[in-house]
């Protein structure tokens, strides 16, 4: 163990004393990874592990270290992740508590590492755990180890009669002392149902509000802003949120998704889906008629133009009325008085009747096709 180093490194393994002062190891992370982790990870240790380019710190607590180490590893992580920002500017680091045996697999994806069978656990009374926390309960081994009865020789006579000092039984000390099994719940994977949730697609006209994963933890989302090559993206993250408002709270417009486990027939999480306005639709304004220039238009144009906009033009019209009809629209007066179709051609005559569909027959005169237009125009 060396002392600590005056600039942090992305890779950190720090020790605890039993003073509760923090002591950085000399472990490079690819040595911590050896051995899947076995010549660091000891089960009567307590490390706080900082991988800063995860933003993690992670808080090792082996199976058969004491608790007052572990309850000091959760100030000096804190402490650790405040001087990290503060003074090094590293990134804040989320802490995550790792109990030995009992690993999250976020810890293991890490480093690489492979789940081992758990040691055994000592019992408090047992010698083991006497010596390995001999400083720790140091008033209570004086107590325990305390001999009563140091006579060699026989008991002592009062009145001929023998008089035996009373003894506890060894049977009854371990059942006295022997702590009562006690039933471990199934710690639930958190970060394995929150990539459930947050990779589930939402709904349409919906956003992911928050989620609420395994005993009533609530997550938000953290919006973080990077420069990737000069451009600044945005990272969403989803954290523990670690206040929440006192009271019920009411949830009007939301829908709520619930993620089941099929096989153990329990709620693995809870996602809270808030609606989005719907968009507001913008109506295209069309183009006034003074800013546009039909005069520079052809007439195949022109004629295209009055078709998707479902104006009839006669097949008699020139330029100018095309241009007139696209302005004005249809004339008020009725057809006759409008046009003359006296004026127009045989030709004419017999191509608008072909048009609308008007029965001309081969010995139609000019005079009839006129007569025929005029009524078709009534």
């Amino acid at each position: 163990m060396i002392k600590m180093a005056e600039t942090y490194e992305n890779f950190m393994i720090f020790g605890l004393e039993s003073t509760g002062e923090k002591v950085k190891l000399d472990i490079l992370e690819d040595e911590f990874r050896a051995n899947n982790g076995q010549n660091i990870l000891n089960p009567h240790q307590v490390l706080v592990i900082v991988k800063e380019d995860l933003r993690r710190i992670f808080i090792w607590k082996g199976v058969n270290s004491h608790v007052r180490k572990k309850f000091i590893a959760s100030r000096i992580a804190a402490e650790l992740q405040n001087d990290l920002v503060v003074n090094e500017h590293f990134h804040r680091c989320k802490i995550i508590s790792v109990d030995q045996g009992d690993e999250p697999l976020e810890f293991m994806r890490a480093f690489g590492l492979k789940s081992v069978e758990c040691p055994e656990i000592l019992e408090r009374d047992s010698e083991d755990f006497k010596q390995l926390h001999a400083t720790s309960i140091k008033e209570v081994a004086k107590i325990s180890d305390k001999e009563v009865y140091r006579w060699t020789g026989p008991p002592p006579m009062l009145n001929d009669e023998v008089k035996t000092p009373l003894a506890v039984k060894k049977e009854e000390e371990e059942v006295i002392y022997k702590p009562e099994p006690s039933f471990k719940p199934t710690k639930l994977d958190n970060e394995r149902v929150l990539d459930k949730i947050v990779n589930n697609k939402v709904p349409a006209n919906f956003k992911r509000q928050n989620l609420i994963i395994g005993n009533f933890q609530i997550y938000g989302a953290a919006i973080k802003k990077a420069k990737v090559f000069g451009e600044e993206v945005e990272e969403v993250e989803w954290e523990l949120v670690n206040s929440v408002p006192e009271g019920p709270i009411e949830l009007t417009d939301r829908t709520i998704r619930l993620y089941t486990n099929g096989k153990s027939g329990t709620i693995e999480g809870i996602e809270i889906l808030q609606r989005l306005e719907a968009p507001k639709i913008v109506e295209k304004v069309a183009e006034s008629h003074d800013k546009v220039d039909y005069n520079s238009w052809t007439v195949s144009n022109l004629k295209l133009y009055c078709k998707e906009k479902n104006i009839h033009v006669p097949s008699s019209y020139r330029k100018a009325q095309i241009i007139n009809l696209i302005l004005n629209g249809p004339p008020q007066k009725s057809a006759e008085q409008w046009v003359d179709y006296n004026k127009w051609t045989v030709k004419q005559l017999k191509d608008y009747c072909k048009e609308n569909k008007i029965n001309v027959l081969s010995s139609h005169k000019k005079a009839d096709l006129v007569n025929l237009v005029k009524e078709y125009n009534k």
